[in-house]
């Protein structure tokens, strides 16, 4: 009978053990760190763990995966028309030529020409966030912003971060795409856009 005892309070000690791990688990998140050594085995990128429960615990911040959350009260981006903006789309669609020779006479006008061409012509959608990985905060936002030119329609992903009181934003030279390329190439991300749908 002291075995039986025994094995029961052990079992359920294993089952609330196993219970509060898969608890903590769901509110873990992780950050790409480099490691201080050339030589660790994860050179050039490790993960860093860290407890994200105090975004985790609330409706507002819904896990993706490892590194990405959906923010369901996101701050939508301000005036697309804006100068930071008009320069990252700008950027964004530099040195597309070789992809899209259309855009080419694009990236020959100035920010203010580009503006004109582009006005009303301009939406964007947030897909999802990322902690900063200083602070460990979800201040890391991450959009596509659309744009028609010629009757098509063309994404470019812009990132925007959160710090010193303001918006930063950065894009990659050359990365506009045709519209629809980030859900077509990435269809298990789950981004805002599903969360909506579902």
């Amino acid at each position: 009978m002291k075995g039986y005892y025994f094995l029961v309070v052990l079992l359920l000690t294993a089952l609330c053990g196993g219970g509060y791990v898969m608890y903590q688990q769901q509110y873990k998140m992780a950050v790409h760190v480099t490691p201080e050594s050339e030589n660790d085995p994860e050179w050039p990128s490790k993960k860093k763990w860290f407890d994200a429960s105090e975004w985790l615990s609330t409706p507002q911040y819904i896990k993706i995966n490892d590194f990405y959350v959906i923010n369901t009260r996101y701050v939508p981006i301000g005036d697309l028309n804006s100068d930071q903006i008009i320069f990252y789309l700008k950027k964004g669609i530099n040195g597309s030529e070789k992809r899209f020779s259309e855009l080419s006479v694009l990236s020959d006008l100035d920010n203010q020409e580009f503006r004109e061409l582009m006005k009303d012509k301009l939406s964007s959608e947030y897909l999802e966030t990322q902690f900063e990985k200083e602070t460990l905060t979800p201040t890391i936002d991450f959009f596509l912003i659309y744009s028609i030119y010629n009757n098509k329609r063309y994404e470019v992903p812009i990132r925007r971060e959160y710090s010193g009181n303001k918006y930063h934003y950065w894009v990659l030279e050359g990365s506009v795409k045709k519209a629809g390329y980030w859900h077509e190439r990435f269809p298990a991300s789950y981004s805002y856009r599903k969360y909506l749908n579902k």
